[in-house]
């Protein structure tokens, strides 16, 4: 659900050739100074969950990430980026509550809805930071920190002139792929043929990461994805949905 390039102006440079891929080196990631959150209609519920739960949510602003401190144990240590109204990041940590889980959204009644699911799941092994993919990565978390990132349904911005506020860009998978420990994984998802075509075509460029499924092959979808209603609602307008897995070279 996260929209991370609020920050790029309408007049910022465009597509690099008729592929459609972005310039290298793209604009810098973490330009925030236009970032704007996205409040939507928050439930009562959510707005309790929201003000109350502050132990759970981290300050982007707050520096390094100090997992130990955080979590209270050592740990490995995944990441969503985008996790919308939270059902994946929910059904992760269940599945993996051996892990400490960090999700990132700029959507508020997202962040509320999926701070109710870990009370009603009684879990403790998630942290939620409201800011920007790259403001996090940038600012708390360091090289090799990270041991999975997963990405579900980002915007596609299927028009070609908003081709340039696509999350998946050069910069962008070099800065995740600096973030990923060696054997770290990189799996994304999205029920948009083109963007997932792009998608690929990026990934394929960043010369630590080693395609899955064989070079220039989406992945199997796999079983311990839950789908998601945002998912599903595009299974219903026909979308084809593509997954891609990469692993960091060791």
């Amino acid at each position: 659900m996260i929209d991370d390039q609020d920050s790029v102006p309408d007049d910022a440079p465009g597509d690099a050739s008729q592929a459609g891929l972005p310039r290298r080196p793209a604009p810098r990631p973490g330009d925030d100074r236009a970032f704007i959150r996205r409040r939507g209609r928050m439930t009562a519920g959510q707005t309790r969950a929201f003000q109350t739960f502050g132990n759970y949510r981290l300050d982007a602003d707050a520096g390094a990430l100090d997992s130990v401190a955080c979590y209270g144990r050592e740990a490995p240590l995944g990441l969503e980026i985008g996790f919308g109204m939270g059902h994946a990041l929910l059904d992760w940590a269940q599945q993996r509550p051996d892990w400490n889980l960090l999700g990132i959204e700029i959507y508020q009644a997202g962040i509320g809805a999926l701070l109710l699911g870990l009370e009603r799941e009684g879990l403790s092994n998630v942290r939620v930071v409201e800011a920007t993919a790259a403001a996090v990565l940038e600012r708390m978390l360091g090289p090799a920190s990270l041991d999975e990132v997963r990405i579900f349904f980002p915007d596609p911005w299927p028009k070609s002139r908003h081709h340039k506020r696509r999350l998946i860009r050069p910069a962008f998978a070099d800065l995740v792929t600096d973030r990923l420990r060696p054997g770290g994984l990189l799996w994304l998802a999205t029920d948009w043929v083109p963007y997932a075509d792009w998608m690929l075509a990026v990934l394929e460029q960043q010369p630590l990461l080693c395609n899955e499924a064989g070079a220039g092959n989406f992945a199997a979808i796999a079983p311990e994805r839950v789908q998601t209603r945002f998912e599903a609602r595009g299974l219903r307008l026909g979308h084809e949905v593509r997954d891609l897995c990469y692993r960091k070279r060791l």
